[in-house]
Order: C-alpha cells, then sequence, then structure tokens
C-alpha cells in the first residue's frame, strides 16, 4: 500500500514523496503544469513536444536541486547523464543544463533496444556504449519514459560494470520520468541494492511527473487506472476526472495511454497520430460513457488534421 506525502520545494507544481515497499527510499511524484500538456494531449508531437519536454527538464532540474542532498555543490566534473538512445534524447537535458546553469553537461551514452521476450516480457538488448564523462564519485542521471524498466535495467547494469572496471565510486543515480509505470520502477529498488553491494551509500532518487502509472498487459501502455498498480496523487485524479471522465469507472482513465510512444511522438510522428486515430476509432465501440466518447472523437479529428499538415510542403508556392 502506497502513502503519499506533500513535500515543499520553491521550484513550482506540487512534489509528493511516494512510500511503497517496493520502491526506492526516495521516489517522488511531481505534478508540473510543464507535463499536463505532453500528458494529456496525444496530439502535441515533434518540435512543441520537445520545447515542452525541456520546460519540464528544466523544472525537474531546480525540484532536484531543492531535494536532492549535495546536489547544488557539485561541480560540472562531478555529474554526468547517461543518456539513453534514444529516448533521453527527447529530455534535451543538456540544453536544460545550460539555461539553467550555463554549464555544459558531460554526457555518457548507451544504446539499449527493447525487445519482446513473450507476450507480457520484455527484455533490451545493448548496442553502443561511451563512458567516456563517467565521473569519479559522482552524481549521475537519466531521463526516459519507463514502461517495463527493461531498457533502464540493461543501462544500470553496463554502467555499474563501468564503474567496476574503473575502480569508479558512485554516490547517487538521479531518475526522471515524464511517463513511468509502477511496475518498470520498481525493478529500481533491486538495482540500487545492486549498486549498495560495491557503494554502500549509493541511493537512487526518483522523480515521475503527475503518477506512477499501471502498466497495461501489452506491455507498453501506461494507465492512469489500473487496479494495483497505479499511484495518483488526488489532484491528478481530478485532472483526469475534468477531461476523461470519472476516475473509477470512465473508459478513458483506465485505456488510453498517457504517452503512447515516447520515441514515435519525438521522432516519428506520423506513426504516433496513425496512432492515436488507431486507438480512437478502436475505443468507439468499447466506451459506454459520453465523456468517452466526446474525447476520441475530438482526438481522432484532430490527429487526422496534424496529418494533413504533416504531408504540406516545407515552402508553399
Amino acid at each position: 500500500m502506497a502513502t503519499l506525502r506533500k513535500v515543499c520545494v520553491s521550484a513550482g507544481g506540487n512534489l509528493y514523496r511516494a512510500d511503497h515497499p517496493e520502491l526506492p527510499k526516495n521516489t517522488y511524484i511531481t505534478c508540473m503544469p510543464q507535463a499536463h500538456k505532453i500528458l494529456y494531449d496525444p496530439i502535441v508531437y515533434g518540435t512543441k513536444l520537445r520545447r515542452r519536454a525541456l520546460e519540464c527538464s528544466k523544472a525537474f532540474l531546480k525540484i532536484a536541486l531543492n531535494t536532492v542532498p549535495g546536489f547544488k555543490r557539485l561541480g560540472s566534473r562531478e555529474i554526468s547523464e547517461i543518456v539513453v538512445l534514444r529516448g533521453s534524447l527527447g529530455y534535451q537535458f543538456n540544453t536544460a543544463f545550460e539555461q539553467l546553469f550555463n554549464r555544459y553537461l558531460p554526457q555518457c551514452f548507451v544504446g539499449a533496444r527493447r525487445f519482446r521476450i513473450s507476450k507480457d516480457e520484455f527484455g533490451a538488448d545493448i548496442y553502443y556504449t561511451n563512458f567516456e564523462a563517467l565521473p569519479e564519485n559522482g552524481f549521475l542521471f537519466t531521463g526516459d519514459t519507463i514502461a517495463t524498466g527493461a531498457s533502464l535495467g540493461q543501462t544500470l547494469s553496463v554502467t555499474r560494470s563501468e564503474l567496476r572496471e574503473r575502480d569508479y565510486g558512485v554516490q547517487k543515480l538521479l531518475v526522471f520520468s515524464i511517463a513511468a509505470s509502477f511496475n518498470g520502477c520498481a525493478r529500481l529498488l533491486e538495482w540500487e541494492e545492486r549498486f549498495r553491494e560495491w557503494w554502500p551509500d549509493f541511493d537512487i532518487h526518483l522523480f515521475v511527473a503527475e503518477a506512477l502509472f499501471g502498466l497495461a498487459d501489452n506491455g507498453t501502455d501506461l494507465l492512469f487506472r489500473r487496479e494495483g498498480e497505479a499511484i495518483v496523487p488526488q489532484e491528478t485524479k481530478r485532472r483526469v476526472e475534468q477531461l476523461y471522465g470519472d476516475y473509477e469507472t470512465g473508459f478513458l482513465p483506465g485505456n488510453m495511454c498517457a504517452i503512447f510512444d515516447w520515441g514515435d511522438r519525438n521522432f516519428k510522428p506520423e506513426r504516433h497520430l496513425e496512432d492515436v486515430v488507431k486507438f480512437a476509432r478502436g475505443s468507439m465501440k468499447a466506451a459506454r460513457d459520453s465523456t468517452s466518447k466526446e474525447v476520441l472523437n475530438r482526438i481522432s479529428r484532430d490527429a487526422k488534421l496534424a496529418l494533413k499538415r504533416l504531408n504540406q510542403p516545407l515552402i508553399k508556392r
């Protein structure tokens, strides 16, 4: 059973500490306005999505400065981002870091490719690594959407191996996710313990936007409502009800993915918009409440219009 406790910070928005035996001790849900237009509007994609994701990353860094012990005292050589290709690219931490602190952000790179093992199980392959910017006894952080946690788990595995091979220390890992499932984030507790086998004082600080979502049976969709999984602050539930109908009984809170495919939304928008149309069309028969039907009609219409705009020439003659 999870308990949520509001934490006061000066960066804006509301921050909740989520206490659950299957999550790292330092797990937080941040209800940041910057994430609302991403999580509640699937028609946001491409350049507009990246602009809003950048604002989310800046807000996260401000929150982390006021929440994570020792963060304010770090120098540039004591911190590095682990860029998980390609999902982390959408978070643009390097730009956020420069705009907030006027500093260069050292970056390590891990190429992780997720694959399906069975109907409800995923694995991940690592096809590329570059740890030239890995700090000695520093802070690491990463940003990505988290569904099953397979890619993040493999990333932490190769990072741990690299630290051991270099005989480096490590203090903390900060994880920020605009959309993350409870199940995927629960895997971080195991990795925190595995890191502590070599670095006893190591800890993970996890920050997720709006909720810890439930993971649908397909292993990809992140749902606002899923019994036994979704951890959702009351203010998030109120936003869901304003947009999608009754939280407990409405069709969309328990069936509409909060993020769809993060990679497609950033880098393959036509495929994302086609998925939105497909979801809306397939859900119209299953939805019973009027609010869900209205929303499905709207997002289908808006996605089709967006697809038409994508097909227009760069310069009209």
